[in-house]
């Protein structure tokens, strides 16, 4: 199975370590790559941002609880994902193997010399002529029972999305032909499309809630554009439906999952810029919830580490 970069590798503990390990952990880090002792070093500058902001989790038991649901979901979806993977392989392998002709001949055999199965084909054939008989002596008839508008409803894909509203939207259904066009045409294909947006509202930075880090929960600095987080696996391709994060109204960057509802796992990692908005596009239709976080960056990264007590 992949391994999931934690904030426990960046401390290079074990998931199990005690606050004391943790801590004596987090000093001799410190001691190897604190700016003070490596001046103008922007690698050790990097590694020190991550070990602070490892530290800053792990020393919270409430965080360090989130952070350690959040492996194991992680886990569990790159798990389901591989071994789905392994089955859809495997079926292939049996689908490839089972192509030989089965052993058909001898029952086909035995319904030749049935009676019923001839007296249900005389049957057939003397209601299909009878049909076409009636059909011919009242010419009238022919149209209205041929005359299928061949539209159907379409059935309309919706996302759930707890902070705002999902907006479904159905492409146009064609406009229904004359009665006698059936002849000209066949059923026309019927598409849908579903589309969602979640609109974030504009907030001052919570420093007891909001994620304060400078790096990504895999370690690696955020996108520099609204995007994908690397290293996530993108779930659920499918043409069906697109979900739109519009984050043009708030002055923070947010990071968004994007949790199917049927499956119970994300399949959806992404990054959204400040004033910016960012489509998770080519979606299987289904049941979805779309959770996000303010990210505290910058400026307001500064303050909340001010606020809070020195280790």
């Amino acid at each position: 199975m992949a391994k999931i970069h934690t904030h426990y590798d960046n401390l290079k503990v074990s998931r199990h370590a005690p606050q004391e390990v943790i801590r004596a952990s987090y000093k001799a880090l410190s001691q190897k790559y604190h700016p003070d002792k490596n001046p103008g070093d922007e690698k050790a500058a990097r590694i020190m941002a991550v070990v602070n902001s490892a530290y800053n989790v792990l020393a919270d038991p409430v965080r360090r609880k989130e952070h350690d649901e959040w492996i194991a979901s992680e886990e569990w979806e790159v798990e389901w994902l591989e071994s789905s993977n392994a089955k859809d392989g495997q079926l292939r392998k049996g689908g490839d193997a089972g192509d030989a002709p089965s052993a058909h001949k001898p029952r086909r055999a035995r319904l030749m010399r049935d009676p019923r199965w001839w007296l249900g084909l005389v049957t057939c054939f003397v209601a299909g002529a009878a049909t076409a008989v009636l059909l011919f002596q009242q010419p009238g008839m022919m149209p209205d029972a041929l005359a299928w508008s061949g539209v159907q409803k379409p059935v309309s894909v919706l996302a759930s999305t707890p902070p705002a509203a999902a907006t479904p939207v159905t492409a146009p259904a064609e406009p229904a032909p004359a009665p006698d066009s059936w002849a000209g045409r066949g059923t026309p294909a019927i598409r849908t499309l579903g589309i969602a947006q979640l609109v974030v509202p504009d907030r001052v930075p919570d420093c007891s809630t909001d994620l304060q880090t400078l790096t990504a929960p895999g370690g690696e600095p955020w996108p520099a554009e609204s995007a994908y987080l690397p290293g996530y696996p993108v779930g659920n391709e499918g043409a069906g439906m697109q979900v739109t994060i519009n984050n043009s109204a708030n002055a923070s960057p947010v990071f968004v999952k994007l949790y199917d509802l049927e499956r119970r796992a994300n399949v959806r990692h992404a990054f959204v810029q400040p004033r910016a908005t960012f489509t998770l596009d080519r979606l299987t239709p289904g049941k979805y919830e779309v959770h996000y976080q303010n990210v505290v960056v910058g400026a307001g990264k500064g303050e909340c580490d001010s606020r809070q007590p020195a280790p």
